[in-house]
């Protein structure tokens, strides 16, 4: 459990492995450490089917549904490498956190110490800036476990979209990962991001037949605020 992104007074709960799904009980104590802690809500972090259902019956609701698309990693189809991407510094962080609550809004922008957090999340992982002159404005974060590679996270501030950046940073991570010998790689957006889904598309990812939820547990009294499109901008 950890604090959501920009909101202390709300439990982030993440589950770790997603091959094993939670219990009741596991649900239950999570929500009753987020009381103990004063949280006025907990959200969960992307969530697979089964795992939505456990949370549901524990009376969360959902408030975004992600797609969740899929691609084989072998030399015939990894794309050509790109323009050049640089590494992500640790001094390009808080750039990094505007340039994501840029992309996806205050709800759903990550701040310094959740991209640390994802950085974090795999064995492996590769994370990458593109810059406009000195300025940086957009990144990615690719992780790995096993043989699978993860894109984590995607942005690409307003200002700079539709120049090419986006296409970059996953040309970037898609070469990383073949040249580790990744065999599939894994990413999600959400369902009624046109502009992601297309780019995905283009570049030979397929949606898979399930999606993922991120749910929300509200401990007060206070009406459920609106959510906005949690998707406009780039992968999560």
């Amino acid at each position: 459990m950890r604090q959501w992104p920009n909101d202390p007074t709300i439990a982030h709960l993440i589950f770790v492995d997603h091959a094993d799904t939670p219990t009741a009980d596991d649900v239950a104590g999570a929500v009753a450490h987020a009381r103990h802690r004063g949280a006025r809500a907990v959200r969960t972090s992307a969530l697979f089917p089964r795992a939505t259902e456990v949370v549901l019956a524990h009376g969360f609701a959902p408030i975004d549904r992600l797609a969740l698309l899929s691609r084989p990693i072998s030399s015939r189809s990894t794309p050509a490498p790109g323009r050049p991407t640089r590494p992500l510094l640790p001094w390009h962080l808080s750039a990094a956190a505007e340039i994501d609550r840029d992309a996806f809004g205050p709800l759903w922008g990550n701040d310094a110490a959740s991209l640390r957090d994802i950085r974090r999340a795999t064995p492996r992982h590769r994370a990458r800036v593109v810059r406009d002159g000195r300025a940086v404005v957009g990144f990615a974060i690719s992780g790995a476990a096993g043989d699978h590679g993860y894109l984590q996270r995607l942005a690409v501030g307003t200002t700079h979209r539709r120049a090419g950046h986006a296409r970059d940073l996953v040309v970037d991570a898609l070469r990383w990962m073949h040249d580790g010998g990744l065999t599939s790689v894994l990413v999600n957006t959400g369902v009624d991001n046109t502009a992601a889904l297309a780019l995905y598309d283009g570049l030979g990812f397929r949606r898979l037949t399930d999606e993922l939820v991120i749910a929300e547990l509200r401990l007060d009294a206070d009406p459920v605020p609106e959510h906005g499109d949690p998707a406009a901008g780039a992968t999560r």
